[in-house]
């Protein structure tokens, strides 16, 4: 099977999706506005013309056109909608897949009116239209972006061979904890409540380290925040690691943090969930999906510093059942939120697209 991916190839997700059907066996080449490289995979730029990154893929549209044409693939698969799948919408090529991820329908045609009719026409575009949790799937309906009968939901899933129980190095000989993000610097995070949760938590527990990885251009912000509150000690802001670094890192992690207000399927809290480490979550239906509040994790109230900081409290306050519900959260994640699986059930929709009966 000929694959062409439309992503952004500097996207952990896009490699992995990649790297997964070209050690299956099948032609994989992704299409890229942004630079950057696979190994043994073609990833094929897409120049800039502008600054401004829909306009560059109307600017552009020919060219991508030109590029699937020469490619000829079987499947022709955008993610995320509101750019590669906009611009897969313009490329007339079918069968054609859109993956939604979660802000490009919750939250940007929420903010701007303008990109409705664009989602909408996207959508309705492609053959088959995946998402990672059902909060999407249903707004996606409400909102009339494409009929319930093209919509299939399943979350990215986690390398459950990597992510496991069996990393966990937790050992609490000093009685010091560690708590941990591992969330995008982006302006929607809301990481900047985690931040300032942090002064209430550290003068009931003060021998307790903070972990935030990752990068983006909310850094700078965060790191003067902590400066300013004179917490910074406390906090380590560390740049972005290898996707194959994070085991070790969850595997330590007392606690998991997410402070943000808007998700579908939350890859890095399942992440945690297999490795370990106890989730505190915002209150959002994406989350509710896996953590039942006050049995398996606790859930905060969005843009609330202080009740994630009493819930943080609460968490260190309960060692016993934090240690408790690690086997219930890494049947949750190996039972319902597998790579594998969820990469099985990709394969058979390709086929089912393109007529063939599942080879597995």
């Amino acid at each position: 099977m000929k694959i062409c991916y439309l992503a952004n190839v500097q996207s952990v997700h896009t490699q992995r999706w990649a790297r997964h059907f070209s050690d299956r066996g099948h032609q994989v080449t992704v299409i890229s506005f942004q630079p950057g490289s696979i190994d043994n995979i073609p990833v094929i730029q897409v120049p800039r013309r502008t600054i401004w990154r829909r306009l560059d893929i109307l600017l552009n549209i020919n060219s991508v056109r030109k590029i699937v044409k020469d490619i000829s693939p079987d499947i022709l698969h955008a993610h995320y909608v509101t750019s590669y799948g906009l611009a897969g919408a313009l490329a007339s090529k079918h069968p054609f897949v859109i993956t939604v991820w979660g802000s490009d329908v919750l939250v940007t045609p929420e903010q701007s009116w303008i990109y409705r009719p664009l989602v909408g026409f996207a959508l309705k575009q492609a053959d088959l239209v995946t998402t990672t949790a059902p909060n999407a799937t249903q707004h996606i309906i409400a909102r009339k972006y494409a009929a319930a009968t093209k919509i299939v939901t399943f979350p990215f899933g986690v390398d459950t061979d990597v992510f496991n129980p069996s990393i966990r190095n937790r050992k609490h000989r000093d009685g010091s904890s560690l708590i941990i993000s591992t969330r995008y610097f982006d302006h929607g995070s809301d990481l900047d409540i985690f931040i300032m949760a942090i002064q209430k938590v550290i003068r009931h527990y003060p021998n307790t380290r903070f972990l935030l990885v990752g990068d983006g251009p909310l850094r700078t912000k965060l790191e003067k925040l902590a400066d300013r509150l004179k917490i910074k000690n406390y906090v380590e802001i560390r740049g972005e690691i290898s996707h194959w670094q994070m085991p070790a890192l969850l595997g330590e992690a007392d606690i998991y943090i997410s402070t943000y207000p808007s998700d579908t399927n939350h890859v890095s809290l399942n992440e945690a969930m297999a490795c370990g480490a106890f989730p505190v979550v915002t209150d959002i239906p994406a989350n509710r999906a896996w953590i039942r509040q006050g049995e398996n994790g606790l859930l905060f109230p969005c843009k609330d510093a202080d009740n994630l900081a009493n819930a943080i409290v609460e968490a260190l306050q309960k060692p016993e059942w934090r240690q408790s519900v690690m086997a219930e959260n890494w049947n949750i994640v190996r039972t319902k939120a597998s790579w594998s699986n969820s990469m099985a059930e990709m394969e058979r929709h390709y086929r089912r697209l393109l007529g063939e009966k599942d080879h597995n």
